[in-house]
């Protein structure tokens, strides 16, 4: 079907995507069950390691990326309890959403749609995300603006699962006539993967920073309580585009094409650095969740 005759089709709406008696994927049980005992201060470490070792997959899936370089922690982590005192409550939480996202959208199989191409982006977003966070005085969550880098996309897995023909549309007519992506979708669409993102995630009942994320991570300008977390996300996202090594002259001529890039205050070499740390790390990332990466050349 091509973009042309989609422009006559009636505009899907968020109510007819995300609206009462829809049937939504939802996030795993797992995940729920965890991220309420990692919120109870109650419950003790050894509890919360018997409910994620209950799921050896993703207990697995935990424990190698405790372990992988990206942490690069001392010593070898053996169990999850050990994982939640060396680590931290908040950071695990953020560990583990990594962990079950995959199979959430698991049924994707639309030869037109990359899953390893849009996990790739979404983890080197994640990455630069986290490691320009760790830099700035304005976040205080470093691991949280990982998950941001993680989920900002998640519009667009709806999407594609939902609507295959119109995402391939839309994908074409922003080729075709030059335009942004948003734009293309609300022309063969009727919505945005931002705005489907932003209702899927307050559906999951996520805070109101990931949120935030999903909804403005194509916005120019940021204001609002996050708005720090939300241009950092707006960053990432373009910069995950490039292909380091970048000199401080290659970097300047990236960022010369990001408007408003430097509302974040970072520096040439802290950014060409966070977009070398996440070539770097990518595979490792990617295979700790269980997922395969492309390699992409610098030609």
């Amino acid at each position: 079907m091509q973009y042309a005759e989609l422009n006559m089709v009636q505009p899907i709406t968020l109510d007819q995507l995300i609206g009462k008696g829809v049937d939504l994927p939802s996030l795993p049980e797992i995940y729920l069950r965890v991220s309420q005992q990692l919120e109870d201060e109650n419950a003790s470490v050894e509890q919360i390691g018997i409910t994620v070792q209950n799921d050896p997959a993703i207990s697995s899936r935990v424990l190698k990326m405790v372990n992988s370089a990206y942490y690069g922690l001392p010593n070898q982590v053996a169990s999850i309890d050990q994982a939640v005192t060396l680590l931290g409550r908040e950071r695990l939480k953020h560990i583990l959403i990594g962990s079950v996202l995959r199979g959430v959208f698991s049924s994707q199989d639309d030869p037109a749609f990359s899953m390893q191409a849009f996990w790739q982006h979404s983890i080197k977003t994640a990455i630069i995300a986290r490691h320009l966070a760790q830099q700035s005085t304005q976040i205080d969550e470093p691991e949280a603006m990982f998950t941001a880098g993680l989920l900002h996309d998640i519009g667009k897995l709806l999407l594609i699962n939902k609507y295959p023909e119109r995402m391939l549309a839309a994908e074409e007519y922003m080729i075709q006539k030059r335009v942004d992506i948003l734009s293309a979708e609300l022309s063969q669409i009727g919505l945005t993967h931002t705005a489907v993102g932003e209702a899927l995630m307050d559906h999951w009942g996520l805070p109101k920073l990931l949120i935030d994320c999903a909804a403005s991570h194509h916005e120019v300008v940021h204001d609002g309580a996050n708005r720090y977390a939300t241009h950092l996300i707006y960053l990432a996202n373009q910069l995950s585009a490039y292909v380091p090594p970048l000199d401080d002259q290659e970097t300047r001529d990236i960022l010369d094409d990001i408007d408003n890039w430097d509302q974040g205050v970072f520096s040439l070499e802290q950014i060409a650095n966070a977009c070398q740390h996440a070539d770097d790390m990518v595979f490792e990332v990617m295979e700790s969740f269980g997922m395969v990466a492309i390699e992409i050349s610098s030609d």
